[in-house]
């Protein structure tokens, strides 16, 4: 972090490193040498300005603000406003990807949604997350809130948010346009533990986001096949 930013790091979270290190990646790909360091200051002044309005979202104990999180989406926002909107859908979606998919990555080696004890250990990881007060706190007037299905084995793990923040953040600064870039990462995440995203809306062009994961070797994911709607989301019906 610069020591010129103006952050409250009891209340905030920084983004994490490996953001940083997309995110200058880019900005090498867009400008001389010479100008990527001004430009990385650029962006780091404007995430700071976007800090000054958030509200405080349970800081570095909840798990939605790790790597690829709230923070880093926040940082890719500031990319987008530094740039003055020039990124296009393909590589905002491309970066929080690769800050997102790093989560999984270790998961891959080992789960497979197709295994019903695999969707249990699911149904239970969403349960516990849904349950901190950090992670999702429905007394809050801010924050994320998650709620989660009874567990049926033949059905698999479902659940909804009905309040993101990374989408109320969307709407309160006109970025609505490039939600898709953020919402559609949560189909690559579950194929890469041979899962199947099924859901219908997301916080961003809804009122809640929808979450129904399956084996991607089920009936269910057959039935439901992944579309794109106009505004560019995917989804199922």
């Amino acid at each position: 972090m610069h020591s010129s930013l103006q952050i409250d790091l009891e209340k905030h979270v920084m983004y994490s490193p490996l953001m940083e290190k997309i995110i200058k990646e880019h900005l090498g790909k867009r400008y001389p040498e010479s100008e990527v360091a001004p430009m990385w200051e650029k962006v780091q002044q404007q995430y700071a300005a976007f800090l000054e309005d958030l509200p405080y979202l349970g800081g570095k104990k909840n798990t939605h603000n790790g790597t690829g999180g709230t923070y880093d989406c926040i940082m890719i926002f500031a990319y987008y406003e530094a740039l003055h909107h020039t990124p296009d859908l393909d590589e905002l979606y491309d970066m929080n990807c690769e800050a997102f998919l790093t989560g999984f990555q270790g998961l891959a080696k080992v789960a497979n949604a197709n295994r019903p004890w695999v969707r249990r250990i699911l149904h239970m990881a969403f349960d516990t997350t849904a349950k901190s007060k950090y992670n999702c706190d429905p007394h809050q007037p801010t924050g994320y809130i998650m709620k989660v299905d009874k567990y049926d084995k033949s059905v698999g793990p479902r659940y909804i948010f009905e309040r993101c923040p990374i989408a109320e953040f969307a709407k309160a600064h006109g970025y609505l346009d490039i939600m898709p870039a953020f919402c559609n990462s949560d189909y690559p995440a579950m194929e890469m533990i041979h899962g199947h995203l099924i859901r219908r809306y997301t916080c961003a062009n809804a009122d809640k986001c929808d979450y129904w994961i399956v084996g991607d070797e089920s009936q269910a994911a057959k039935e439901h096949p992944k579309k794109t709607d106009a505004k560019g989301y995917w989804y199922n019906d």
